[in-house]
């Protein structure tokens, strides 16, 4: 296998993943919604870049249907119905809904990746689930979302976690990022809410009090479900 690392969103060009399975990771907090979203019960999720698009399309779904979330530097978007809590999105208000969801940088990384072969979405609550799924393929890239264009160790380590868990199942050859991020999770495995803590991604979330999140998306293999990207632009259930 072949692997690397791209870290962040803006980094994400066609040519660096068209044609291989890419896991794109965006820990605090976009990929730990739509994974949690789905594990309560959505129909769908459909990401999009800006909240004109979000509104747009619950128009045409019908408001019924739909829930709008996200947010824009960690803030909940006016006109929406949440922002990017995955406690917003309980069955109870989930349950077999459309989420259409705009982030500051997760979404943007799924769009950046649409020419993958296979897209899923990844994060700390279904790591096990996703490397069990790409550790057949020849080439995998990982997706650090980052924060506002730069690196954050959250996501980093996370990709990190599952780059080192997938040397220890199959033959893999490494770019220098995937190196790199896995020795940075190896060496802090045991303290990754300590580290990741001292991140600015990580402490601005603190600032707003998002604590019960910045516990819960630490959480390793909670749930089985990989949300995958599909041609006509939702993530659904693999």
């Amino acid at each position: 296998m072949k692997l690397d690392i791209i870290l962040t969103a803006q980094e994400v060009y066609p040519q660096k993943v068209k044609g291989k399975t890419v896991i794109v990771i965006d820990v605090l907090r976009a990929t730990s919604v739509m994974t949690t979203a789905l594990a309560n019960g959505a129909h769908q999720i459909i990401p999009v870049l800006y909240p004109e698009e979000a509104f747009a399309l619950q128009k045409k779904i019908g408001k019924e249907n739909v829930i709008l979330g996200g947010e824009r530097n960690a803030i909940p978007i006016e006109g929406f119905d949440f922002g990017n809590s995955p406690f917003s999105y309980p069955p109870e208000i989930i349950k077999d809904k459309t989420l259409i969801i705009t982030t500051t940088n997760g979404t943007r990384a799924i769009i950046n990746s649409r020419s993958a072969s296979q897209l899923l979405i990844g994060s700390f609550l279904n790591d096990q689930a996703i490397i069990e799924a790409v550790k057949k393929q020849e080439e995998v890239v990982i997706v650090a979302s980052g924060s506002n264009n730069l690196f954050t160790l959250e996501d980093s380590l996370c990709a990190g976690k599952i780059a080192h868990q997938l040397q220890g199942l199959v033959d893999t050859d490494l770019s220098d990022a995937a190196i790199a991020m896995a020795h940075l999770y190896e060496q802090n495995k045991n303290n990754l809410h300590a580290l990741a803590s001292q991140g600015q991604h990580f402490k601005r979330l603190k600032k707003l009090g998002a604590t019960k999140d910045l516990e819960y998306c630490f959480q390793s293999n909670i749930t089985k479900v990989i949300p995958t990207y599909t041609h006509e632009g939702t993530l659904v259930c693999l």
